[in-house]
């Protein structure tokens, strides 16, 4: 496998025990565990075998001391976020598999500029597209495409909320294989422009071959928003049948969507059936940290001049909902400063800014607000995170307000550990420790979400 895939499953597992012909490999959390046993736990058995002289039994167990290998993991990541995505995989000589390279047919002239560039953003590259713990797998996968069309990864279904970046990510794969594999035919398209060839070609009856020609001729057919194929039948089908085609001759498939495939039920089943079949990831919001590093990625692509480096840190604390508003923001307070002929300070910034963020951004958040909130959320009573009950869904909830109180609020440690019916500090700071290493290794979308959930109300006040 390359460089990247071995690194992002691998790093963190852990030789656990070897004896009765059976090996024990620990892995960091229960996604890795599954996502090893579904996809690769053959090549792990056959490298074993091919060690030891003799096939072994392999089994894989969730390992506290495998999570903690996590320690350089993290700083890599750390520096990942700061600088974008680093080079290219394989880059330090490892052998990579090789890409399956076909001619194209009608192929292209030496030296021609492919003709899916004209539909790229020459913007949305890999090496502009900061990456973090929200993003961190999809990227990956995307890599893996870039690498090896049509290789371990097909079809490739990413979906995101609206402005989380899947548009730039699946342009990343576009510029990346036009580059990698320049005997590749690439072709980039939103499903509007799908349709819109599709109802030309069928208007014009003697067009409809060219245009099955068009899309099913291609190595990689990357395709935009496919949720908006809901409401158009005929689309559907021929959308369907260019799929086939395309997979079954082994070609490259990557689609994106606001949603899984699952929840795209204004779709034909066998639509949501053939989407599904390969590999389904998400773009989560990214947390503070990334909101952080992606405005500094921002203000050295642009050149922009700040003089109060708080600026950013103050802009991503506010503007959570995604990346294209946090660009927004970030574009607004430096055109804001431009036009007065002044330098971008905090104070400019929030003057700037006064009127599109929220005004209740403002008020102060106590800890009694946020355990208010997660009792709601959680169905239960304020007192029931502040007594000593200690069944699983109470600890759950208990540790997930003691990690927003220490974010959210200006209280310390101890201070925090008094508004939980006196708890050490040291309590306090190994939830906060748990809850932030589950969000960071981004397999749990279900606290991810339910954090920004009550982020955003307490912080509102409602």
């Amino acid at each position: 496998m390359n460089e990247r895939t071995f690194r992002l499953w691998f790093d963190r597992t852990l030789p656990i025990d070897l004896t009765n012909g059976a090996f024990i490999l620990g892995v960091p959390n229960d996604f890795a565990k599954d996502w090893i046993e579904k996809r690769f736990a053959g090549r792990v058995s056959d490298a074993l075998a091919q060690v030891l002289g003799d096939s072994v039994h392999l089994s894989l167990v969730v390992d506290e001391r495998a999570a903690a290998l996590g320690e350089a993991a993290d700083e890599k990541t750390e520096q990942t976020i700061e600088a974008g995505s680093g080079g290219e995989a394989g880059s330090g000589g490892e052998a990579r598999p090789p890409a399956r390279r076909r001619v194209p047919r009608g192929g292209r002239a030496a030296g021609a500029s492919p003709p899916v560039l004209a539909d790229l953003n020459p913007r949305y590259i890999f090496d502009r597209f900061v990456v973090g713990p929200h993003n961190e797998y999809a990227t990956a996968v995307a890599h893996s495409v870039a690498e090896t069309p049509a290789g371990a990864y097909n079809p490739v279904f990413i979906y995101a909320d609206t402005g989380l970046g899947k548009t730039h990510l699946i342009q990343a794969i576009a510029h990346a294989v036009v580059e990698n594999h320049p005997s590749l035919q690439v072709k980039y398209v939103t499903v509007e422009r799908f349709t819109d060839d599709f109802i030309n070609a069928v208007t014009d009856k003697g067009r409809i071959e060219g245009f099955k020609q068009s899309y099913r001729a291609n190595d990689v057919l990357l395709v935009d928003d496919v949720q908006f194929l809901a409401e158009k039948q005929q689309t559907q089908v021929e959308f369907f049948h260019t799929f086939n085609s395309l997979y079954e001759a082994g070609r490259q498939i990557v689609m994106t969507s606001d949603r899984p495939p699952r929840e795209l039920e204004e779709l034909e089943e066998r639509l949501r059936s053939r989407f599904g079949q390969g590999v389904v990831v998400d773009i989560s919001r990214p947390d503070l940290e990334t909101r952080i590093a992606i405005l500094r990625r921002q203000v050295k692509w642009e050149g922009y001049q700040i003089a109060e480096p708080e600026v950013l840190e103050w802009i991503a604390a506010r503007v959570t909902a995604n990346i294209r508003e946090l660009y927004g923001a970030l574009t607004r307070t430096v055109s804001y400063a431009s036009i007065r002929g002044v330098e971008v300070t905090l104070d400019l910034a929030k003057e700037a800014l006064r009127d599109i963020l929220p005004k209740a951004y403002a008020h102060p958040v106590t800890v009694e607000m946020v355990q208010a909130e997660v009792a709601r959320q959680f169905g239960m009573h304020v007192n029931d995170l502040r007594g000593s009950r200690r069944t699983q869904d109470v600890a759950y909830a208990r540790q997930i307000a003691m990690y927003l109180a220490r974010e959210l609020t200006e209280s310390s440690l101890p201070q925090i550990g008094d508004k939980f019916g006196g708890r050490h500090h040291t309590t306090v700071l190994y939830a906060v420790s748990k809850i932030e290493r589950q969000l960071k290794d981004g397999h749990d979308r279900q606290l991810h979400d339910l954090v920004q959930l009550i982020t955003a109300r307490v912080k509102s006040g409602r």
